[in-house]
């Protein structure tokens, strides 16, 4: 069951993202007319990442852009915007925290609560989210050791809670929203060494969701469960583990129910102890992870080929659509690498390698923050090692800063992706002048990505020129082994049109573009989803060039082509 959920998870993911992807450049180009629908399709993506807590960088990262987005918005319309700007800051200050950047969490948490209370002045249906917000920032605030301004806070989400439970004393969403808030309490307490007053906040909490335990949602189980555990554990901090004993066993009770209910709540609650050192028992308890349990002591390969075994099966997943297999293999050969480079320093370039493999696939799958952090580490490891190994190195530097140049584009740092893409190229350029055999097909590839990052510097001649000597050394390669370099030539002809039709030469745009068309009839091996994406899009915008400009029978054929290329992303 969690693997499915957790394949669902992914697909919608994907799904959502492309959606995302496509607003944001819509946004870029006209915000007036497509911000307010970017920012929805943005909050989906956050929402499903959510779900994935290997994630969580990524998330944090496309939380601060819709925070942004929805600060941009309120700006024009307050009164409808106002609630969703206060939204994205808790998402914001709850993730950020989570991650352990608790003193980066506490601004967006405070601004969050500032919005509510007022919002909550003027209309008391923002009440509950009024109380949210104040557990939230109590909760950073705590996490700082700034115990006694957090207890102000969830003391005030308690008495916000209270205050709509005994207006509709029948509620039992209510009930449950303030037995939530006292288990909160409880903790804090409990955390202020006030165990005492921890056990009787926790006790009224357990009474109040037992109250209602016919007739709540099964959502409600997770809390109550925290509940009996903090309980279990302040009592053993006076001394009083003995009453412990019937707590317990309703918690072992209620993991058992919510296995058979909430097996994703079980999936998630099981990775997020893991990432802090800690597993679920079958009884339904949290205990310690014991560390190197799964470290085999029988003899092996050598780390190296231990970690190049890892980078080829892993890059082999990934052209073969498995991307999350792959980023599984690719995680392990940088963890291996990593502890290696500790006692081996030689093999730091190993680490850097498998950065940069690793930073590839995550960002075919998707997941732009995370690559960049990790193309980034490969760039400073590769500058470290470059004057001891300079002939192993630098080809390595020349494609990671390609790739990293890639990154910082796609999350809109275009000054210093130009800067990276540029250096990429002239190290490539040294390599292909001493070797051409093994080096001109690495120089066209990050010629290539020049001309984007140009393009969207607004330096569109000299975008040209770098897609024209693109296209120049892909008929070299081609010619000296035939089809062997097909992709390459596609993706620069394509390129070549958009460039075209950019400075105006009309006349010059029907060429490459029908070229690249005819080139795919044969149906070559165009790689990694995103390329295949980014081709789509490209042929796309020619063939709706192309019939602007009367070449209508053309501009069917580059349509079409560009309609084969999406079902084979979609499929």
């Amino acid at each position: 069951m969690a693997g499915r959920g957790a394949s669902r998870v992914e697909q919608e993911l994907i799904d959502a993202q492309r959606e995302a992807d496509h607003y944001r450049r819509l946004a870029r180009a006209d915000p007036d007319q497509y911000l307010s629908g970017f920012a929805p399709r943005l909050y989906q993506v956050c929402d499903l990442l959510t779900q994935l807590p290997e994630q969580h960088e990524e998330l944090a990262a496309l939380l601060g852009e819709l925070v942004e987005v929805s600060r941009r918005l309120a700006a024009s319309d307050p009164h409808r915007r106002l609630p969703g700007l206060a939204l994205s800051l808790g998402q914001l200050a709850r993730v950020t925290g989570l991650l352990g950047r608790r003193s980066e969490a506490v601004a967006p948490a405070e601004e969050a609560v500032r919005i509510h209370h007022e919002l909550a002045r003027e209309d008391e249906s923002h009440l509950p989210d009024l109380a949210d917000s104040l557990t939230n920032l109590g909760n950073q605030l705590a996490e700082l050791g700034r115990h006694h301004e957090a207890l102000d806070h969830i003391r005030e989400a308690v008495e916000v809670r209270r205050r709509l439970a005994d207006r509709r004393p029948n509620a039992v969403d209510l009930a449950a929203e303030l037995a939530s808030a006292l288990v909160d309490l409880g903790v804090k307490l409990g955390e202020m060494g006030r165990h005492g007053d921890a056990v009787d906040t926790l006790r009224d909490a357990i009474g109040r969701y037992r109250a209602i335990s016919g007739a709540r949602p099964a959502t409600d189980l997770p809390h109550h469960w925290v509940a009996l555990l903090s309980i279990s554990r302040e009592l053993a901090h006076q001394d009083r583990a003995a009453e412990s004993g019937p707590y317990l066993q309703e918690a072992a009770v209620l993991y058992r129910r919510l296995a058979r209910s909430s097996p994703d709540f079980l999936a998630f609650m099981t990775a997020m102890l893991r990432r802090y050192g800690f597993r679920l028992t079958e009884d339904g308890l949290i205990v310690r992870s014991e560390t190197g349990a799964r470290r085999s002591a029988a003899p092996g390969p050598s780390p190296l080929a231990r970690i190049q075994s890892l980078n080829e099966q892993g890059l082999r997943l990934a052209s073969n659509g498995s991307l999350g297999l792959a980023l599984g293999m690719l995680r392990d050969a940088v963890a291996l690498a990593r502890q290696a480079a500790e006692t081996t320093p030689a093999l730091v370039i190993a680490l850097a390698r498998s950065l940069h493999n690793l930073g590839l696939v995550q960002a075919w799958s998707g997941r732009p923050a995370e690559s960049l952090a990790s193309c980034a580490e490969a760039v400073r490891l590769c500058r470290r090692s470059l004057s001891a190994a300079p002939h192993l190195v630098r080809p390595l530097l020349a494609d990671a800063l390609d790739t990293l140049g890639n990154r910082l584009a796609s999350l809109g740092r275009h000054h210093d992706a130009l800067a990276a893409s540029q250096e990429s190229v002239a190290l490539h350029r040294q390599l292909a002048d001493a070797d051409p055999t093994a080096h001109l097909a690495g120089l066209a590839r990050s010629l290539n990505n020049l001309g984007i990052r140009l393009t969207d510097a607004d330096r569109h001649n000299d975008a040209l020129a770098a897609t024209r000597e693109v296209v120049e050394i892909h008929r070299r390669l081609s010619a000296a082994e035939p089809g062997g370099h097909l992709p390459g030539l596609i993706h620069g002809l394509s390129n070549l049109g958009l460039r075209l039709a950019r400075v105006g030469r009309d006349d010059e745009v029907l060429a490459p573009t029908m070229e690249a068309v005819e080139l795919l009839d044969q149906d070559p091996p165009l790689g990694p989803g995103n390329d295949v994406e980014n081709l789509a899009e490209s042929l796309a915008w020619l063939g709706w060039w192309l019939r602007r400009h009367a070449h209508r029978k053309e501009a069917r054929a580059v349509t079409r082509a560009a309609k084969v290329l999406r079902r084979k992303t979609d499929g």
